[in-house]
């Protein structure tokens, strides 16, 4: 096959997935806003980037229709700057099927992980957990008391920072380093977004050490019907 012949990704005789941007419709998601230390922020956050902020976004997630085929996401998301860029990093992310990981991994180094996720509501309460092998290292909680806009979630002003990180193939080549960052954009469905009393509970796994971010106080918990737009994002730092 020819350069020009090949697929957008591997196999490119019959490519994974195909290029951004990705989308999401009718994703049902529950999110818990909190704040920890710093110190413990600042744990989870790889150099050069600082903490813009001591909250966290918790987020469980499920989208029946995408891009990218159906899906369960969950991810805890910190505050951080980086330069003149301030907006989210996510230390945690995992995903339910090999689509999204794969193509979160490849392009812009979301550090995606394969786990059981579910949202679901139980009486007043909208839950959503999240499983690998047996841990339930993530299991979120809300009520629906008020409607809520999607803007007083503490995202910053330029988007979500990954770190992209490439082993390199040979003993003797460096691996690929680069601080990216994107722009999507979320919207809530008008009328079909809440707020609530919040709870987060983390179940201890030295192998997802998610509750490296334990809460000190909770803000508020938000459950609602979300749709997602992911383009390519930029290279900020090279390392």
């Amino acid at each position: 096959m020819r350069i020009t012949e090949w697929g957008y990704t591997n196999p490119v005789i019959s490519p994974l997935y195909s290029p951004p941007p990705l989308l999401w419709r009718d994703t049902k998601v529950v999110l818990v806003v909190y704040e920890t230390s710093l110190d413990r922020i600042r744990a989870v956050l790889p150099e050069p980037m600082e903490p813009a902020g001591n909250k966290v976004i918790a987020w469980v997630s499920d989208t029946p229709l995408g891009t990218q085929g159906a899906c369960g996401e969950a991810c805890l998301y910190v505050q951080a700057k980086f330069g003149k860029y301030v907006g989210t990093y996510e230390p945690y992310l995992y995903v339910t099927s090999e689509i999204p990981l794969a193509a979160g991994r490849e392009i812009w180094g979301f550090a995606k992980k394969l786990a059981s996720i579910r949202v679901f509501a139980e009486r007043e309460i909208y839950r959503g957990d999240v499983e690998r092998v047996g841990t339930k290292i993530m299991s979120l909680q809300t009520t629906v008391d008020v409607p809520a806009s999607f803007d007083e979630l503490p995202w910053g002003t330029d988007g979500v920072f990954s770190l992209k990180v490439i082993p390199g193939a040979a003993e003797d080549e460096p691996p690929l380093r680069q601080l990216v960052l994107t722009a999507g954009k979320v919207n809530a469905v008008e009328g079909h977004f809440f707020k609530g009393r919040g709870s987060v509970a983390f179940e201890h796994s030295d192998i997802d050490p998610l509750d490296i971010l334990k809460p000190e106080r909770i803000v508020a918990g938000y459950y609602g019907i979300i749709e997602m737009y992911l383009p390519l994002g930029k290279i900020v730092h090279r390392y």
